[in-house]
This record gives C-alpha cells, structure tokens and sequence, in this order.
C-alpha cells in the first residue's frame, strides 16, 4: 500500500507586539497571500493573533513555502519562526486546525515551543531523515537572517519566476539587470537554489524507505 506523508509549517510573527498594528496587518496580509499562492494541495490559516499554520500533502514543497513565507515579511521589515515537520500521514483531509491527521502537527508545535534565537527549525518522524535536514535548515537559517529586505524581495522574485532570466527579473522591478545580479549575488540564491534541490533529493529517499 502507497503511503501518504504530510507537511506542516506552524509560525508566527517575531516581535509583532512590538510594531505597529499597521506593520502587523501587513506582515499577516502577506502570509495570507503566500498562501493563496501555494497550490491546490496545501491550506493554510492565521489564527491567535499573529500565529498561522500550513497543511500541505506535498511535503517536498515544504522548505519553498517555508522560505517564501520568510522573505515575504523580509522584505516588508518582518520576520517569523518557522516550525517545519513531515511525518506519514492518514488518506484524509479535514481543515487545518482540527486536521490532527498527521503527527507532522505534533511535531511542528512542539519544535515551535522550543524555538528561541532560531528563524527556522525541522522535525520528521524518521531520525535519519530529521537530522540531515535540520543541520541543513539551521546553516539555511544563518543565511536568510542576514538577508536584507532588497534581497528579500529579489529572491521571493526569483523563486516565482525560475525560467526567468536575470534581465526580465530586473525589469520586473525597475531596476538594471547589472544591480539585479548584484543584489540577488549577495543574497546568495545559489545556495539557496541548492538547498532547495537537496531538500526535494532528501524527501524522496525518504518517502521511498
């Protein structure tokens, strides 16, 4: 029998109470349009405040939808921890605030729970496969949080747009394709392009054990 695995992304804002109601509006505004940008198989909600949680039943998306979600409060001054879990799951689909269905739920509020100094942060239900990604994640973490908000916003360009060439990016944003390429350059999106590829690698030698 095929199994069915699930992903789950629990955060919230960092430091919302401490930024202006407008600021905090905006921050929440953008998540809600990560997630209606996220395809048909994922769903997500904003609840107590400045909390919000994603379901998604492909998890090998889970590391782009985590990172989209940064770079988009990023880019807007914002940040969030983000508590990344995937664990085999049962063939069924219920909203996301009662869809306990998986312990990728258990596992993503517990790391969150834990979580101080940290922006990004990963649990699976298989050890191997857990600590492979979560050293990757945390060295991912360093990267991202040195990330500024034009960078930010190269980068979620980047990540929506992957056929296109730098010149088109550039002109997406008003700007020259030379300091497009700077700016991108700096914030590293190589490393992040491999990141990305390793994670979706790592996930299928998972699924298929």
């Amino acid at each position: 029998m095929k199994k069915n695995y699930a992903g789950v992304i629990t955060g919230d804002l960092v430091g919302s109470t401490e930024v202006t109601e407008s600021a905090r509006r905006e921050g929440l505004e953008a998540v809600q349009q990560c997630f209606a940008a996220f395809t048909g198989d994922s769903s997500g909600e904003i609840y107590r405040g400045d909390a919000f949680q994603l379901y998604t039943t492909s998890p090998d998306k889970l590391l782009f939808m985590a990172l989209k979600l940064r770079l988009s409060l990023i880019e807007r001054g914002l940040d969030a921890r983000l508590s990344m879990a995937v664990a085999e799951a049962e063939d069924r689909e219920l909203p996301v605030r009662i869809a306990n269905n998986s312990e990728a739920f258990t596992l993503s509020g517990r790391l969150l729970d834990g979580m101080k100094s940290q922006r990004f942060a990963f649990a699976a239900d298989e050890e191997s496969f857990s600590g492979d990604v979560g050293m990757m994640v945390g060295f991912l973490d360093d990267q991202i949080s040195q990330v500024t908000a034009k960078m930010a916003q190269a980068l979620v360009l980047w990540m929506d747009n992957p056929s296109l060439q730098h010149a088109a990016l550039a002109e997406k944003l008003g700007i020259s394709r030379s300091a497009f390429t700077r700016v991108i350059n700096r914030a590293n999106y190589g490393r992040v392009d491999d990141a990305l590829k390793w994670y979706v690698y790592r996930i299928k030698r998972y699924q298929e054990s």
